[in-house]
């Protein structure tokens, strides 16, 4: 039930039936009468994830850095998102012009600052932001060194100890020498399983097995041995990540894996069921596992894909109820976050590099597209839809949220995912309507008491924002009794966000 304060005067009744009634029609939806409603359980003594890892944002050093006015927007955007952790890949022909007569690297950092922010000007700004907000960072490599300038060149395969030897003098040199403590993970080498990732497209196991090897010794003799590698970071592929977990237990300190799924992968729940069994893979292996974690470095759609790497549905409402979807799956399936691909299309060409961008130049995977105006498509720099729902995901279920049991909804294409954030015992609800079908649900939570919620939809009608673009609530409720229930109406394809305070 909500507390209501009780009018006085005959006009003001009718004023405050009037409110009343807008709004819990716009919190609970509308139903028609014969529609089926499901009760759904929060189970608070039922945990799937001790602590997750949260919401993340592929966000690398931009190919065509954004106009300062940009810029500032897209840290504006970042304060609302709020993301657990980026990940960020470079490579060392950022930071490294090769080797001298007697074999020892070239650094960047030892020809001065300038050097320094022509070179690596918009990875250190975006290690300035992750430090400022104390944001994870996962910093990794595409892969090995190519093209060094004169003698000595690096193999340009994973397993050459000299890449080892690179990779850790560089993060030394960031975590020590520049402050940047926020790296708290590494990953080394980008879809080791695919053909795209190697010289001539022949895949090599051992190689990158010795690399991740080489590279471990060197963190630990570096004083780095606090620094986790991460990985398989295999996209799709799931034997490759089986071989991994029985070889390589060791040498990963936390499990991470891409997946670019179809849209029956996330209609049909093969998200959820996929993931369980990995899960449990690597439990059997590795005998440490429960004590990292589990999430998805890469995450999206690939239906829809085209023009090389561009992936025009991020313009649509659906592909954020698709990925909220995904989401859902993910958490369910006891793993502990994941991150998307990726914040911004001007961050990766998928062909060519004109000096302004065309528009089949960039890889449209992006929040928002900071080229747009410089494209002629001004609109392209505004927030797209799948924003919305990413970023409260990212904000109602924070790094240490505790995801909890609830029990099916025994609706098709509906998914419920609970969470409880650490400290401040407050209880976040998603829930998710796939289908076209309207939705209706009791959300029952025993023992939480009375609460003040804040309901948030995502419909394509229905998705309210302030002059930001940023998602506002569409209703709020004082003294709320989640144990009695509360009705939530699904009118469609969509998501309900249910923040209690």
């Amino acid at each position: 039930m909500n507390r209501l304060v009780w009018p006085r005067t005959l006009s003001s009744l009718l004023l405050w039936l009037m409110i009343a009634f807008q709004s819990i029609s716009r919190a609970e939806g509308t139903a028609a009468a014969s529609d089926p409603v499901s009760e759904v359980t929060v189970d608070l003594h039922a945990t799937l994830a001790k602590s997750i890892f949260g919401l993340g944002i592929q966000w690398d050093p931009y190919e065509y850095p954004p106009r300062p006015e940009a810029w500032r927007l897209t840290l504006q955007r970042l304060d609302f998102a709020k993301p657990a952790f980026f990940r960020v890949m470079t490579g060392a022909n950022s930071y490294c012009d090769g080797f001298d007569a007697s074999g020892e690297p070239r650094y960047v950092w030892t020809q001065g600052e300038a050097a320094i922010r022509r070179r690596l000007d918009s990875l250190l700004k975006i290690l300035d932001y992750a430090q400022t907000n104390n944001i994870d960072v996962l910093l990794g490599e595409w892969g090995p060194p190519r093209h060094f300038a004169g003698a000595n060149e690096p193999n340009e395969t994973p397993d050459d100890p000299r890449w080892a030897r690179l990779v850790t003098d560089f993060v030394n040199w960031l975590r020590t020498s520049r402050g940047y403590t926020v790296i708290r993970y590494y990953n080394l080498m980008n879809e080791p399983n695919g053909p795209w990732m190697w010289p001539g497209g022949k895949v090599d196991y051992q190689a990158w097995a010795t690399g991740v090897g080489n590279l471990r010794r060197q963190f630990d003799l570096q004083g780095l041995a606090d620094l986790p590698i991460v990985g398989p970071d295999n996209s799709g592929d799931w034997d490759w990540a089986d071989r991994v977990s029985r070889d390589l237990p060791g040498a990963i300190g936390h499990w991470e894996m891409h997946w670019y799924a179809t849209d029956r992968d996330v209609l049909n729940g093969e998200i959820e069921k996929l993931l369980r069994a990995k899960r449990k893979v690597i439990l059997a292996n590795d005998p440490h596992a429960a004590d990292k974690r589990f999430f998805l470095a890469e995450s999206g759609l690939i239906d829809g894909k085209c023009n090389v790497d561009q992936q025009p549905r991020v313009r649509t409402f659906l592909y954020g109820v698709m990925m909220a979807d995904y989401a859902a799956q993910v958490m369910q399936a006891g793993w502990m976050g994941l991150c998307a691909w990726d914040m911004d299309d001007a961050l990766h060409p998928a062909s060519g590099h004109p000096p302004v961008p065309l528009d089949t130049t960039l890889k449209l995977w992006g929040f928002w597209n900071t080229q747009g105006t410089a494209m002629g498509h001004p609109e392209d720099e505004n927030i797209r839809p799948w924003f919305y729902p990413w970023s409260l995901m990212s904000r109602l279920f924070p790094q240490g949220t505790r995801i909890v049991n609830v029990s099916p909804a025994g609706q098709p294409n509906l998914r419920v995912i609970a969470g409880e954030s650490a400290g401040n015992q407050r209880l976040n609800v998603m829930l998710v309507n796939n289908s076209d079908q309207t939705r209706t649900v009791r959300l029952v939570v025993p023992g939480l008491g009375r609460k003040t919620v804040r309901v948030f939809h995502y419909f394509a009608h229905d998705r309210p924002t302030d002059p930001e673009g940023f998602a506002i609530p569409t209703a709020t409720l004082t003294a709320t009794d989640l144990a009695a229930g509360l009705k939530v109406v699904l009118t469609g394809r969509g998501c309900v966000f249910v923040a209690t305070e």
